[in-house]
């Protein structure tokens, strides 16, 4: 195991300054991203979780499609798939209520449409 110099410690502290995340300062470290963690917790130095991009709302997120994928093979809803999710799908119209008892959905095409968009990756 390799120890923290000093001037590593200072470049993480202004690396952390900056902004950046575990993994980029440990590609700037040449250290891994778990060390860059636990030496930043060891000196109380803040680091930003990974930035990700927020999937645009016109993809369907993976239990948008699995609900989407029951509601066309008339199955239960699986698990995860509750009321939030399901009011999240109405209000985007990709679903709608069949019938006045409101325990079942049909999919509309801008539903079908938003399965068949590629999620991003990144």
């Amino acid at each position: 195991m390799r120890r923290w110099t000093s001037e590593e410690d200072d470049k993480l502290r202004q690396l952390a300054k900056d902004g950046k995340n575990a993994l980029e300062i440990s590609n700037e470290l040449t250290r891994s991203a778990s060390a860059v963690r636990r030496r930043a917790e060891v000196l109380s130095v803040m680091i930003i979780a990974k930035a990700y991009r927020a999937r645009p709302s016109h993809v369907a997120t993976h239990l948008e499609r699995v609900g989407i994928d029951a509601i066309k093979n008339r199955r239960p809803f699986p698990a995860g798939v509750g009321p939030s999710t399901i009011a999240g799908m109405i209000e985007k119209g990709w679903i709608i209520p069949e019938g006045t008892t409101g325990r079942r959905y049909l999919v509309t095409d801008a539903g079908a449409e938003a399965v068949r968009r590629k999620i991003p990756s990144g």
